[in-house]
């Protein structure tokens, strides 16, 4: 308990911290959930529907979370063994399954799209020693996992030891997406390619200079970015 305060304490913004989210959900008890999956029908007027009533592994999702071929892959911590896992839901057939996480998973994690394969990016000693691990799920059934690990060129160390990211997706190229956690300036983001091992940096301008001086309770922020993939379609209600 002690710990759980001194991180709330830690975090600048007011937010509850990703990682303390997950050590929360890990110490519940193990009869203190029950899980459902529905999905909500996209059509005219909108409907909830219940889906893998058999799938009985009780478990707490976390916000990280990608889709691919038509499957939605997300992380979660079950109740009994507080196990990190990756959960797979099939659009299609309505199927869940679950895997285990590779040991030991790290407290920054970011599921990605590595390939066209669903891979865990771990960037938690990204500030401390330029240490990157991609776990790569190589074949679901089997559960296999590939690792990759890369340590950051040190002429670009200085661009990720000042805060610490978050990971926001990939491009189209497959790099990954890294947004400051908080509003310090000159604001940038950063584009890790895997491939070269190479940081590049995209700096923000416009940001009015009075919000890097605002209150640290005020400059809780957040950014997005739109999946190519994505796109508005109209429903009559």
């Amino acid at each position: 308990e002690e710990e759980v305060e001194r991180k709330m304490q830690d975090s600048e913004t007011g937010e509850i911290p990703e990682d303390l989210m997950i050590e929360i959900a890990a110490r519940l008890p193990a009869k203190s959930t029950i899980s459902e999956h529905w999905v909500f029908v996209l059509e005219a007027g909108g409907s909830w529907k219940r889906v893998a009533e058999d799938f009985r592994t009780p478990h707490h999702p976390s916000r990280q979370q990608v889709t691919m071929n038509n499957v939605l892959y997300y992380m979660a911590f079950t109740d009994s063994s507080q196990t990190c896992v990756l959960v797979s839901f099939d659009i299609r057939s309505e199927e869940l399954s679950m895997i285990k996480l590779p040991p030991p998973p790290g407290k920054r994690l970011a599921l990605i799209n590595y390939g066209g394969k669903v891979a865990v990016f771990d960037f938690s000693l990204l500030k401390e020693n330029g240490l990157v691990d991609l776990w790569v799920v190589e074949h679901w059934r089997n559960k296999e996992w590939s690792r990759k690990t890369l340590f950051l060129q040190p002429c670009q160390m200085h661009l990720v030891t000042h805060c610490f990211f978050t990971a926001k997706g990939t491009t189209l190229k497959g790099q990954v997406l890294l947004v400051p956690q908080y509003l310090i300036p000159p604001f940038y983001f950063l584009c890790y390619d895997f491939q070269l091992n190479h940081l590049k940096k995209v700096e923000i301008s416009g940001i009015p200079d009075h919000w890097f001086t605002m209150d640290s309770f005020f400059k809780s922020f957040d950014v997005e970015f739109m999946d190519p993939t994505e796109n508005v379609k109209y429903l009559e209600s």
